[in-house]
């Protein structure tokens, strides 16, 4: 998740029904459409559900568990007008034996910027984790005038639960311009909601899996944010870990016509800081690699 580089992701209705079953029939029901129509534009769509299951889901009998399910219900999100998530955040834990998975905490967010915590909030990301990173490989490209321009981040996630799809992503600038940060999809996924407050440089977007997983199944995707121009360019680069990964890479790119003159990486873990010189010689880009580590800070800096 990017954070501030200074420092150290019509159907409104029945929205707040608590189980799927209630909150599917109120979606069918204001829609309008027939189970025959459902089940006409699940087949168009490449997963067909039968009319018998689609009644059962209503009831409560059953409800989606396998891979193609689940993809079934994120198309009917969309055929049924509901926002996106809604009905797979209401699936209970998955029929079988043994005791439910209690869901990892996400790590707290930075104090000091107070508008993140609130930009996830209204993404609807909570305190726990349905993803969490298992891998994380964070590329930012700066001009020849010293510019921070694309930041690319490839995930590789695991799912806590069925029906995870979605991934928290983070911007926070320090010297904000009021331009505003875009973010675009690269591979794997797709950019749903974002939340942008451009006179701050707060910016966060939900990036939504190509489908969603079952309990334990990974993932990759990958994203691009174009960045907005500062007021003062920055000369560092951070990412928060909301939980510990098995390795994240950050590697910083420059622009062989304009080079630093020194470079630093280092990493924040419980408060506690550890910061390497490092020096560049003939390259002209720095990687900052760390294993089985986080929730916490890791970052480069550099002065020109």
């Amino acid at each position: 998740m990017a954070t501030p580089q200074h420092r150290g992701q019509g159907g409104s209705q029945g929205l707040g029904d608590a189980t799927f079953p209630a909150a599917l029939r109120t979606a069918v029901k204001h829609s309008g459409r027939s189970l025959e129509s459902l089940r006409r534009r699940l087949d168009e769509r490449g997963t067909p559900v039968s009319i018998a299951t689609l009644s059962y889901w209503q009831s409560g009998r059953s409800q989606p568990q396998r891979v193609g399910s689940l993809e079934a219900v994120a198309h009917l999100e969309e055929i049924l007008g509901v926002p996106r998530g809604h009905l797979l955040s209401k699936l209970g834990p998955r029929r079988r034996p043994g005791p439910a998975r209690e869901l990892p905490r996400a790590a707290e967010l930075p104090v000091e910027i107070p508008l993140a915590t609130q930009a996830m909030q209204q993404l609807g990301f909570g305190d726990t984790l349905e993803l969490v990173d298992l891998t994380v490989h964070d590329t930012l490209d700066v001009d020849a005038q010293g510019v921070q321009r694309v930041r690319t981040i490839r995930n590789v996630v695991r799912a806590m639960r069925d029906g995870a799809q979605r991934i928290p992503a983070l911007l926070a600038t320090d010297q904000p311009s009021g331009e505003r940060a875009h973010f675009t999809a690269v591979s794997g996924c797709r950019v749903g909601r974002t939340i942008s407050h451009d006179a701050e440089g707060v910016f966060a977007a939900e990036i939504i899996l190509e489908r969603p997983l079952r309990v334990d199944e990974t993932a990759a995707a990958e994203h691009r944010v174009t960045l907005p121009l500062d007021l003062d360019p920055e000369q560092s680069i951070e990412y928060f870990l909301l939980n510990r990964v098995s390795e994240l890479m950050i590697w910083v790119r420059f622009d062989p016509a304009k080079l630093p003159v020194t470079v630093e990486t280092y990493t924040v873990l419980d408060g506690m800081t550890t910061s390497s010189l490092v020096d560049l010689g003939e390259s002209t880009s720095v990687q900052h690699v760390v294993h089985k580590v986080g929730p916490g800070r890791v970052g480069i800096r550099w002065e020109f």
